[in-house]
């Protein structure tokens, strides 16, 4: 299990940095997607009146940012330093450069505009 948080560490963050520019931005994208997939979750569970629904309406979103491997910062919070402590070939700098700062603002921007405006959007109620 250890190799496994070491390889999925440095998948986080040497991967990126191998492909540069580009893997900041696949960072950021699939960050993004990721909360949006969790920020879904939760409206759902909201508007869902039984817990079974609510179980539920949270239980997909999150299974498959999972299964589609997206990023989220919270994840990485705990995988990364695991991953450092158990000899991962990385430093604090790959990981907030290569991760760390995308992923964050990949996160704060899917819930924000997939989520968040679009819901602001078609709830608001607008001046005439």
């Amino acid at each position: 299990m250890a190799m496994r948080i070491v390889a999925t560490t440095e998948q986080k963050t040497i991967a990126y940095a191998d492909i540069g520019l580009g893997g900041t931005i696949s960072a950021f994208t699939s960050a993004m997607l990721c909360n949006w997939m969790i920020a879904l979750g939760a409206v759902i569970a909201f508007t869902s009146t039984t817990t079974g629904g609510k179980i539920a309406a949270i239980w997909l979103p999150i299974m498959t940012f999972f299964a589609l491997g997206y990023e989220h910062a919270i994840v990485n919070m705990f995988v990364i330093p695991a991953g450092m402590l158990l000899g991962a070939n990385i430093t604090i700098t790959d990981w907030w450069l290569w991760n760390g700062f995308p992923v964050i603002l990949g996160n704060i921007v899917g819930g924000m505009i997939f989520t968040g405006f679009a819901l602001y959007l078609t709830g608001a109620r607008h001046k005439e």
